[in-house]
């Protein structure tokens, strides 16, 4: 009863910032039902809803599972899939195709098989599953070192001055000029959460599991990472800065020329793209006023970039000037306030609990959950629900962060 108690009032008291403002965790949230929804008739045993009763049901009840986030298997293909359609259109990274999807499962699989001492051309795919359907709700992944197959391009805003002594007059305008400033760098990229399951944290989860896989996996990943964001674009997809400069050198829709790129690589930038300064004063008042603006739908995302330490120093993406923010790995906010301990059992009911994102497994097994936790002497004591779908036994290694 007391454990009963203490997991009430961590549920009751919790709440997540960010894109999960005001969403208030409750054992709903984090054992999450099957599709549909749990009735009191289906679960009389643990309380009726109806009635205000929550049902502090653990894995062991038929209707019960948990919300975690793991390296990708092959066998999550059709899932993927699935997920893709639901995704489509607006995220090229994703496509609803199989041959491109399993072409992304196997390169994580190789990835994930692959002895590392310094970071290469690995890409890690993430999945969240509900374990209590099996069904992949979510998908993140980490490019390890971009540059290293094919070049990566952004532009850079900059400024150029130029002085006329015979008019007196000093002219400073805006300059966009092509760059591999990101090439060393590692990604962050495509973070896609069912609408389903937006809720209780599982964004968060989602998105800061990616940096608990670098801070278990360090050597895996360089000194710094960056992340794309989706720039603004009109009712019907229209991006006023893709028409003022990409089509011009693509002869192709914005949507073709991202997708094309998404499953072919960007090589024909390279082969089509000037070299040479775009100047921005040149272009249409609409063009100038998107650059290094995000989406709306995406500033919830650029907000939680922002939250863990990722900053805008003026690099755009080359399609739709979208901002690309940066940082140093050892700085992001979950990186540096994760911390590393033995799992050293279950919870006995007795000790104070924090809400934890944990992590365990070696790389090809990693899986990660948000769940009340206590650190102590011993190490780390987990839930019995956690115990069951994390890789540990006594003694295995985790890493943590408190929220």
């Amino acid at each position: 009863m007391q454990a009963r108690r203490l997991r009430r009032a961590f549920f009751d008291s919790l709440q997540l910032s960010g894109a999960d403002a005001g969403v208030a965790l409750t054992p709903d949230d984090y054992r999450t039902p099957r599709a549909g929804g749990i009735t009191p008739e289906v679960c009389k045993a643990h309380g009726d809803r109806s009635r205000g009763e929550l049902c502090w049901r653990t894995t062991s009840c038929e209707a019960a599972g948990m919300i975690i986030v793991r390296s990708v298997r092959e066998d999550d293909l059709d899932s993927l899939y699935d997920l893709a359609r639901e995704a489509s259109p607006g995220m090229t990274t994703l496509p609803p195709d199989r041959d491109a999807l399993a072409a992304k499962v196997a390169l994580s699989s190789a990835s994930v098989a692959k002895a590392v001492t310094k970071p290469g051309g690995e890409v890690y795919m993430l999945v969240m599953e509900d374990t209590a359907t099996g069904a992949v709700v979510g998908t993140a992944s980490v490019i390890a070192c971009l540059g290293e197959e094919e070049p990566f391009y952004s532009y850079k805003l900059n400024k150029v001055t130029h002085k006329s002594r015979v008019l007196d007059k000093k002219v400073t305008v805006a300059t966009l000029n092509l760059s591999n400033h990101f090439e060393g760098f590692a990604e962050v990229a495509t973070l896609f959460l069912s609408p389903a399951y937006r809720q209780g944290g599982n964004g968060k989860l989602l998105a800061r599991s990616r940096y608990l896989l670098m801070a278990a996996h360090r050597v895996r990943f360089p000194k710094a990472v960056m992340a794309d964001l989706r720039g603004h674009y009109e009712d019907g997809g229209r991006s006023a800065f893709w028409e003022a400069v990409g089509r011009h050198f693509f002869d192709m829709d914005f949507a073709e020329a991202d997708l094309f790129g998404a499953l072919h690589g960007n090589q024909f930038i390279a082969e089509l793209m000037p070299t040479q300064p775009v100047y921005v004063n040149l272009l249409p008042a609409d063009a100038q006023a998107v650059i290094g603006r995000v989406n709306t739908a995406g500033e919830p995302a650029l907000k939680l970039l922002e939250r863990e330490g990722f900053r805008w120093q003026g690099h755009v993406d080359i399609f739709d000037a979208a901002p690309s923010v940066d940082a140093e790995i050892d700085t992001l906010a979950t990186v540096a306030g994760t911390s590393r301990a033995i799992f050293a059992g279950a919870l006995t009911g007795t000790e104070a609990t924090t809400p934890t994102l944990v992590a365990a497994g070696a790389i090809d097994t990693f899986t990660a959950c948000l769940v009340p936790a206590a650190a102590g002497p011993e190490g780390l004591r987990l839930p019995l629900e956690a115990i069951k779908v994390l890789p540990v036994e006594i003694g295995s290694d985790l890493w943590y962060a408190e929220l």
